[in-house]
């Protein structure tokens, strides 16, 4: 394993450690620091703002939702929602990672920070992003809309591209999905359970605690929460980045299932001993991966 790998496993496994061991009191106390957190705005990493503007954008129930843009004057756009266990705004590796793709593909980038739990759920977070495109983005009338998202961001961007193809917007160009999280009935505890100890970041019962308050009023079966459970013949051009240490290989291990039931075809890549989100970070499979994205792109 290369040297760079190993140094960002154990960097992550530091980070993480206090999260993966962390009690259901602990996970309360977690989520109304996150509450508390999420009231700050948004500030994009010193590095990077010079190459991202900011907006806001207004619902008609009054809520406002920062979003982050980087033009390049392109007929793509690149729609990208952020993981982040659905209570985290982006990190610096978010940034890094939009950096790049922005570089790389020439196209348009736009970034909502939609609204977090455990102050908001599930309903608003999708119905604030689809306001946006609705009343922003498609009156541009970009020739190509590819929907991306990680973790959490993945599971919206899957909701997101299955709520335009039913209300009859443009429909997307590309989904792609890095580490999705895609059903969260959690009906599969046992095979996520068996890979817990290879996982250096996500821990299975505070997921869980998190993604229950998360979804609200709305059951874990329902498509916005867990979208596997919804329309999968609208997607398109999917493509999905994953590690074989990360308790989320239940879900894409699904996703393939069901495509294959309604005979729907998919780039599904596998990492051998990466993990959740790996795409995002300096490793070179994160590389290799953004080079396979990049090339869909453009």
């Amino acid at each position: 394993m290369n040297a760079g790998v190993e140094l960002t496993k154990r960097y992550i496994s530091l980070m993480f450690k206090g999260l993966r061991d962390a009690t259901p009191e602990q996970v309360e106390q977690e989520l109304e620091h996150c509450r508390r957190d999420n009231l700050r705005p948004v500030r994009v990493p010193r590095m990077f703002r010079d190459y991202f503007s900011e907006e806001k954008f207004h619902s008609g129930d009054g809520f406002e939702m920062q979003v982050f843009k980087r033009d390049n004057h392109s007929r793509k756009l690149i729609f990208y929602l952020h993981g982040g266990a659905t209570i985290y705004q982006p990190v610096y590796f978010h940034w890094r990672f939009l950096h790049d793709l922005g570089l790389r593909t020439k196209a348009d980038i736009v970034m909502p920070i939609y609204p977090k739990s455990p102050e908001y759920h599930t309903s608003l977070s999708v119905t604030m992003v689809l306001d946006y495109l609705h009343n922003v983005v498609e009156p541009l009338q970009y020739d190509e809309i590819h929907l991306m998202g990680d973790s959490a961001g993945a599971c919206l961007a899957m909701v997101i591209a299955q709520e335009m193809h039913k209300r009859g917007w443009q429909e997307h160009t590309s989904l792609t999905l890095l580490s999705p999280c895609l059903d969260l009935t959690y009906t599969h505890e046992q095979e996520m359970q068996a890979l817990q100890d290879k996982d250096p970041m996500l821990q299975f019962d505070r997921i869980k605690m998190i993604t229950d308050v998360w979804r609200g009023e709305l059951p874990a079966s329902h498509p916005w929460v867990s979208p596997i459970f919804g329309d999968l013949q609208c997607l398109n051009n999917i493509g999905v980045y994953y590690g074989s240490n990360e308790i989320l290989k239940v879900d894409v291990e699904l996703f393939r299932e069901a495509l294959k039931k309604i005979g729907k075809t998919a780039e599904i890549h596998e990492y051998e001993g990466m993990f959740h989100t790996f795409p995002l970070f300096p490793v070179p499979q994160g590389f290799q991966s953004l080079k396979k994205i990049v090339q869909k792109i453009k």
